[in-house]
C-alpha cells in the first residue's frame, strides 16, 4: 500500500494539471461571466435568482450582444450538461427562432426537465409533434369561429367581472392589485378558449382555484430543475423531497382537472381548441390519448396567461407614468368609436370592441408594441444547438 501512494499521488497532480490547463484554455473561450473550477458560473447564477434577467442583461451589455457561459467545468460534462451561449443580437434571434428555426430543437435536457409538466405540448416538442401543434393551433386561431368564442370569453370576463370589481374599487375609495387582477382576467379568459370551462378565479371574492394554485406550484418546481443538472433533480424525484414531492402533488390536482374537462369535451364538443384537438391525430394516425391531450391544453394555458398579463400590466403601468400617451390612446378611443357607434357616448361603453373596430386603434396597438419591446412577457427563450 506505501508503495502504491506515491504513484497515486502522481496520478491524482497530472489529473489536476490537466484539468487545470483544460479550464485555462476553456475559461478564456467564454466570454461572459466569471465561471470557477467545477461550478463555472453556477454561483453566480444563484446569487442572482432574484434578478436573473437583470444579471442576464448586465452580461450581455458588457459583452456587446452575445455570450458563452458554462455552469458546470468538468470534462466531457460541461457541454453536455451546462455550457450555454446567450444572444440578444437581432440578426442572431432572427436566425435562431425564423431563418433556421429547425436546427435549434429544445433539446433532451430540456425535455426532460419539462416533460412532468407539459409532456409533448408545443413548448417541449420538437419535429413532428411540435408541427402537428403549430399548424393546428395557426389554423384554429385564424378561424371566425374561434375568434368569436375569444370575443365572448373576454368581453363577457371583463364586463361582468373585471369591469364590477374596479368600480366597486373606486366607489368604496380602496386600493386594488392591478397585476392580480390581470393574472385572474388572463387564467379565466385562457381556460375558457383553451377547453372551454371557467375555473371563476376573477370574481368579486377574489377566491383561491385549486387548479390554479396547483398550476403555479408546478410551474414553479419545474423551472427550478433548471437550475441544477439533471441527476439532482432527479434524485429529489425519486426520494420524494423538496420541490420534487410539491411537484408531484401539484401535478395529481392538474391532472384530475384537465381529465375533467377533456371528459367533459368527449361527451359535449364545443367551440374550444380541446375540441379541436380531440378530432386530431397523431404522426401515425391515431387518436390523441388523454394525457397528451392534457399536456397540450396546459401549454395553451401556460402560454396565454402570464404572458398576457405580464404585457397589460407594464402597459398600464406605463400608461399612468406617461399621462401624454394616455391622452391620445383615449382622443384615438373616442374618434373611432364615434364613427362606428354615433355620438352618443353611452353606448361607446354598451359592447366591447369589436375585431374591425380594434383593427383601426394604430396608435394604441404602436403603445402595446413599444411596451412588449421595453419589457417583453419572455424575455429569454432556451434552445440546443
Amino acid at each position: 500500500m506505501e508503495a502504491l501512494n506515491p504513484i497515486l499521488t502522481g496520478y491524482a497532480v497530472a489529473a489536476l494539471s490537466l484539468y487545470a490547463l483544460w479550464f485555462y484554455f476553456l475559461s478564456r473561450r467564454l466570454t461572459g461571466p466569471k465561471v470557477l473550477p467545477i461550478v463555472g458560473s453556477l454561483p453566480f447564477l444563484i446569487a442572482n435568482r432574484n434578478r436573473v434577467h437583470d444579471w442576464i442583461a448586465d452580461n450581455l451589455r458588457a459583452t456587446g450582444g452575445t455570450y458563452q457561459t458554462s455552469t458546470m467545468v468538468i470534462p466531457f460534462v460541461a457541454k453536455t450538461q451546462g455550457f450555454y451561449t446567450v444572444t440578444c443580437h437581432p440578426k442572431n434571434v432572427e436566425h435562431i427562432l425564423k431563418t433556421r428555426f429547425d436546427n435549434y430543437p429544445k433539446g433532451p435536457m430540456w425535455r426532460a426537465a419539462f416533460h412532468d409538466l407539459l409532456g409533448q405540448g408545443i413548448f417541449n416538442s420538437d419535429g413532428d409533434t411540435w408541427l402537428m401543434q403549430r399548424k393546428t393551433a395557426a389554423l384554429e386561431f385564424t378561424t371566425r369561429t374561434l375568434r368569436q368564442a375569444m370575443a365572448r370569453w373576454v368581453n363577457g370576463t371583463i364586463k361582468n367581472r373585471l369591469w364590477f370589481i374596479l368600480d366597486r374599487a373606486v366607489k368604496d375609495s380602496k386600493p386594488v392589485d392591478l397585476q392580480d387582477l390581470f393574472l385572474r382576467l388572463t387564467f379565466d379568459n385562457i381556460c375558457g378558449l383553451t377547453f372551454g370551462k371557467d375555473p371563476e378565479t376573477l370574481s368579486p371574492d377574489l377566491p383561491e382555484n385549486p387548479f390554479s394554485v396547483a398550476f403555479d406550484t408546478a410551474t414553479e418546481a419545474t423551472l427550478k430543475r433548471l437550475l441544477y443538472t439533471g441527476f439532482l433533480w432527479r434524485i429529489q424525484k425519486a426520494t420524494g423531497i423538496g420541490s420534487e414531492d410539491k411537484l408531484k402533488k401539484s401535478l395529481e390536482i392538474v391532472e384530475t382537472y384537465m381529465n375533467d374537462a377533456i371528459d367533459a369535451r368527449k361527451n359535449s364538443p364545443s367551440d374550444d381548441l380541446l375540441s379541436r384537438f380531440l378530432k386530431k391525430r397523431d404522426v401515425n394516425g391515431n387518436v390523441l390519448p388523454t394525457d397528451v391531450l392534457q399536456r397540450i391544453a396546459l401549454n395553451f394555458v401556460l402560454a396565454g396567461r402570464d404572458t398576457s398579463s405580464v404585457a397589460l400590466s407594464w402597459f398600464f403601468w406605463l400608461v399612468m407614468n406617461n399621462p401624454e400617451v394616455e391622452k391620445k390612446i383615449i382622443v384615438e378611443l373616442s374618434t373611432v368609436l364615434k364613427e362606428t357607434r354615433g355620438n352618443d357616448q353611452g353606448k361607446w361603453t354598451e359592447e366591447a370592441l369589436e375585431f374591425d373596430e380594434a383593427d383601426r386603434l394604430v396608435y394604441l396597438k404602436a403603445a402595446l408594441a413599444e411596451t412588449l419591446r421595453l419589457y417583453p412577457s419572455v424575455p429569454q427563450v432556451k434552445i440546443t444547438i
